[in-house]
């Protein structure tokens, strides 16, 4: 065992304890409307990785519902024909649609403004 350990491992993934920078705890506060800033460090570690772990739940659940071979691939399984052909479906639609907006976008007169383009 290398240097000391706080925490407990049911708290901390791997039995260290993890401190976050205030800016780091703002801005998961801003996104999840959960002010942990004020409570006692160990607290707001807790709070930190659980507005994370949430974040990160989020996304396996996105993608659960966006991608047809994700399910068995997360269980170690080797995705189904039918899963592997809605993958392929799926695809193909999508490069059909980015072909129509690129055929669109080129249309005199379209006022089309890119979401890149109105970020910045």
């Amino acid at each position: 065992m290398s240097g000391p350990n706080t925490g407990t491992a049911s708290i901390y993934e791997d039995g260290d304890e993890h401190n976050y920078s205030r800016e780091a705890i703002r801005g998961e506060q801003r996104h999840h409307l959960q002010n942990v800033e004020g409570y006692m460090r160990k607290d707001q570690n807790r709070g930190m990785n659980d507005m994370l772990s949430e974040d990160t739940q989020a996304q396996i659940n996105e993608r659960y519902k966006t991608d047809p071979l994700y399910h068995a691939t997360m269980h170690g399984n080797k995705p189904s024909r039918g899963a592997q052909q809605d993958a392929e479906i799926q695809a193909e639609e999508a490069e059909m649609l980015r072909k129509k907006q690129e055929k669109t976008d080129s249309m005199p007169g379209k006022k089309f403004e890119h979401k890149s383009s109105r970020e910045h």
